[in-house]
């Protein structure tokens, strides 16, 4: 069996078949890809990539799945064999999925997605790979082996339809295929007869949502590489604390976690938290993902990355290193050369965003007093988390509301009626910033004296 050694999970194993992926074109160009964009220029270990991250999530979506399933015995259905085949090939949707999920990925990762056509994000470009290359004849391939093996199943005789295929069919069970993965992934057409409820939701919610195998994946691997500790939790507390949710009055099915796992989400989430402060919003990293655009710009045809896949595949961050040199412009040359603009000025944490007007203004009085000198205003959201404060969880629909399961009573409680962490940092992430383009630290600290100067009025 094939298998990849990876500095957060051990070894990685996976069949000849998914290997037939990892070894395509499309996904070998991820180890082109840098997971952390420009992060590299200011955390020198963080050259780490998209490929790694991908197997990465792969394996974790395999194991938190056989964790959450061996705690719920027929979770899928109360026929044993139903169950057993839907697992089985849920399990195979979720290592495709995964594996898939950052195909699309442009240049540098997401600093390079203001570039792309109008009405594109990089999922357009992952959905046309793993329609239109050869990974989308290997995930057939995959599809139909896995669906040959359980037609041979020979506990379907016992049922009385004509063969194994209608039985199969009565199941809801047929091959895997790019679109059937792509709608689970997208998530969008649950009206569709094609997607099945509550199953796809749920499958959905180990790849996108407040406890998914992405995020579990990229703190770990951040952290390690930018050599930080801010993104480290308890994996193995985590995933054991992990649990199926079943609402019967709805017939849904969610990922939850068990009341003695609370205090592991919450270092989950403070991890993701102290990551994004310290290190996706640093400084630094933000001006050069500013440069990093400019210097695209100027080398990109019509200054976007092009809508044709066979086109588009041919961008990663070595081919746009290489052209940035053979036709450097002002910002590539800056980038380059690592010459970033010093940031003088910037707001706490969770500043309010009428901040920024105050921060105009002092840009405005600052290019008076110093005309030589250029300046410029960066500012960087995100949400903490997207959990609802307790006075609105029980009464408002959140898909992204976490429950927990009382080990008493077996209830679902809401997350943020037992963490007090939580609630403390429900507010929006907002940083402003004021740069300055100066070649003197004298120009700096004169600059930082006027700054301080109208603080205190």
């Amino acid at each position: 069996m094939p298998q990849f050694r990876d500095p957060i999970h051990g070894f990685i194993f996976m069949s000849e078949a998914e290997l037939k992926i990892v070894n395509s074109a499309p996904f070998q160009r991820l180890r082109h890809i840098r997971q952390l964009a420009t992060t590299y220029l200011v955390y020198h270990g963080a050259e780490h990539t998209r490929f790694g991250h991908s197997l990465g999530v792969m394996h974790l979506t395999s194991r938190v799945f056989d964790s959450v399933t061996s705690k719920t015995p027929n979770l899928f259905s109360d026929d044993s064999l139903e169950n057993d085949l839907r697992t089985a090939w849920y399990r195979q949707i979720l290592r495709l999925i995964a594996l898939a999920h950052d195909l699309g990925h442009a240049p540098f990762s997401h600093a390079g997605e203001g570039l792309f056509p109008d009405g594109l994000e990089h999922e357009h470009y992952t959905r046309k790979i793993i329609e239109e290359t050869e990974i989308a004849s290997y995930i057939t391939e995959i599809g139909a082996a896995l669906h040959k093996e359980f037609l041979q199943d020979k506990r379907l005789e016992k049922y009385e339809f004509s063969s194994p295929k209608e039985q199969l069919e009565k199941f809801n069970i047929r091959p895997i295929t790019p679109q059937l993965l792509w709608m689970i992934y997208e998530g969008k057409q649950e009206l569709d007869e094609a997607y099945i409820l509550p199953d796809f939701k749920f499958l959905k919610s180990f790849m996108d949502s407040e406890l998914d195998c992405d995020k579990m994946d990229y703190l770990l691997r951040d952290s390690l590489y930018c050599g930080v500790t801010y993104g480290k939790y308890d994996l193995e507390r985590f995933v054991s604390s992990l649990r199926a949710y079943k609402n019967k009055k709805e017939n849904s099915l969610s990922l939850a976690i068990c009341s003695g796992g609370v205090q592991a989400f919450e270092e989950f989430v403070l991890a993701r938290y102290f990551m994004f402060i310290q290190v996706y919003f640093h400084k630094t990293r933000k001006h050069f993902d500013r440069l990093l655009v400019g210097g695209l710009k100027e080398i990109l045809p019509n200054g976007l990355f092009p809508e044709t896949i066979g086109d588009y595949l041919l961008w990663d961050d070595t081919y746009v290193l290489q052209k940035m040199k053979s036709d450097a412009g002002e910002n590539a040359k800056k980038y380059l050369e690592r010459k970033p603009m010093t940031c003088v000025y910037e707001t706490p944490a969770h500043a309010g965003r009428n901040e920024k007007r105050l921060i105009q203004s002092w840009k405005e009085g600052l290019e008076r007093e110093f005309p030589h000198i250029s300046f410029k205003i960066d500012d960087v959201g995100k949400s903490a988390h997207k959990l609802l404060p307790p006075v609105y969880a029980k009464d408002k629909d959140n898909e992204n509301e976490v429950k927990v399961i009382d080990k008493h009573t077996g209830n679902p409680e809401s997350l943020m009626e037992q963490s007090l962490i939580l609630n403390g940092i429900k507010e929006d992430i907002y940083i402003c910033r004021l740069y300055a383009d100066a070649d003197s630290a004298e120009d700096v600290e004169k600059i930082k004296e006027w700054l301080y100067s109208r603080m205190k009025d």
